[in-house]
């Protein structure tokens, strides 16, 4: 066999691949109610807290060429612990990496949204239509993809240097907006995979097609082992 044309074939290299690095915020007392948090400014539990240095101490030796957030306290809390072990890194804030806007619903218990709203939130539960359906006073779900998906690109734009390390702290839903974009996914392929309070997940630049990105790493909560719940006295 002439294999001759595979190796004249020309090829796209990419030396200097990109690292993303995506953290959840830690734990908010609607993370525990089981609440439609949106785009409400919730801050940290005292676990949260510590969840946060516990990340940030997990990160420490990582030299970020970038570190951007949500402008959301939840977010931003998080990422200041983090940014902490890199003085010399600025937090870049980008409200288009808040959570969903569950407008009217905002910060109202997902068991009390199915008792009040039954139509709505069996649209919202099923997967043909979860999508498409608007928040009362909020967004619908392929409009906050698309905002997330633009604001991606934009850093993306940014950071064309190679080798770059870039942190993105955001919210569970955003998260995984992210990572959809990224990796090409449908929208509703996001209830397929969840983001943990803390947890890192890594992708990296394709070696040999730039723009391509692969999942190295995914909610990693090892850095929160040891670390219970707060008794709250």
């Amino acid at each position: 066999m002439n294999d001759t044309h595979l190796s004249t074939s020309p090829r796209i290299f990419n030396p200097s691949p990109r690292t993303i690095y995506l953290v959840r915020h830690g734990e908010t007392e609607g993370n525990l109610d089981d609440k439609a948090q949106g785009h409400f400014d919730a801050s940290l539990t005292e676990r949260g807290e510590i969840q946060a240095e516990a990340v940030a101490k997990r990160l420490s030796n990582i030299e970020f060429s970038a570190i951007y957030s949500s402008d959301l306290r939840r977010a931003f809390e998080t990422a200041k612990a983090i940014a902490a072990h890199r003085p010399e890194v600025q937090i870049q804030t980008r409200p288009q990496l808040r959570e969903y806007d569950f407008g009217d619903y905002e910060d109202v218990p997902w068991a009390k949204i199915g008792e009040n709203d039954s139509e709505f939130f069996q649209m919202w539960k099923n997967l043909d239509t979860r999508e498409r359906i608007e928040f009362p006073g909020g967004e619908s779900l392929m409009n906050a993809w698309q905002r997330i998906g633009e604001v991606t690109d934009e850093i993306l734009a940014i950071h064309q240097h190679g080798n770059e390390k870039i942190l993105i702290v955001g919210h569970g839903g955003s998260l995984q907006g992210v990572m959809g974009h990224l990796l090409d996914l449908r929208i509703r392929d996001q209830w397929s995979f969840l983001f943990n309070n803390t947890s890192v997940t890594v992708l990296i630049e394709h070696l040999y097609t730039p723009n391509t990105w692969r999942t190295t790493q995914f909610n990693d909560t090892s850095h929160l082992n040891g670390i219970g719940l707060i008794n709250r006295g």
